[in-house]
């Protein structure tokens, strides 16, 4: 598979406390033109806590997939499945590690952001959290999505975004936070005043406290 997919080339960088001593494995996922270690420096060191093993994975040219998210699905082809399957492949190894998916949280921003949600929401399983940091789901607004009521349990999700940012559209977090509800996700959807493409700090507040088991 490896040999296939360029994503997977090359190992996650890791993050954090020592798995052994962590409460929670998270897979963390940059953006487009970004890194493991830019999200190293935007969300790890940022976040205040000591009992976290991140597993940041990085994209093949630094980018998932090479057109927009809200793009037809095809035009995301085939490296929109490599994608996938990367994620995929490190959910599972850190199974293996002893991290069910019970104990696993994705977090992405931007690009990254919405490959987590389209894995998590193709996926059906239900993960400890998913903290959307400005992207939705993958695809043309208002595409057609079963809808399997409950599938989620109650699973913690956050998506946040500013209300006028210049690559994510905001109806398109909205429509996603949406789904996610309407599969049983408990949704934060957090849409503020701004322009900018970055993670506000209060953004990383929100992503804490929904780790800590509480709302937002």
């Amino acid at each position: 598979m490896s040999n296939a997919n360029p994503h997977l080339a090359r190992p996650p960088q890791v993050y954090g406390c020592a798995p052994g001593d962590a409460a929670l494995a998270v897979i963390l996922v940059h953006g487009r033109g970004q890194s493991p270690e830019w999200m190293r420096d935007a969300v790890v060191h940022r976040f205040g806590r000591d009992d976290l093993v991140w597993h940041a994975p990085a994209a093949a040219g630094q980018s998932w997939y090479p057109q927009r998210f809200i793009a037809p699905l095809e035009d995301n082809e085939p490296h929109l499945t490599h994608a996938l399957a990367g994620l995929d492949a490190l959910s599972g190894a850190l199974c293996e590690q002893g991290f069910p998916y019970e104990s696993q949280v994705l977090v992405g921003f931007s690009q990254g952001a919405c490959l987590c949600s389209e894995f998590v929401w193709r996926a059906r399983r239900r993960y400890r959290a998913l903290v959307a940091f400005t992207g939705g789901l993958i695809g043309p607004p208002g595409m057609h999505r079963e809808i399997a009521p409950g599938v989620f349990d109650g699973m913690p999700v956050l998506f946040s975004t500013w209300d006028d940012d210049p690559h994510v559209p905001a109806q398109s977090v909205r429509e996603s936070a949406q789904r996610f509800a309407q599969a049983g996700a408990d949704v934060t959807l957090k849409i503020e005043a701004g322009d900018e493409h970055g993670i506000r700090d209060a953004e990383i507040g929100y992503a804490c406290t929904l780790l800590s088991g509480r709302k937002p």
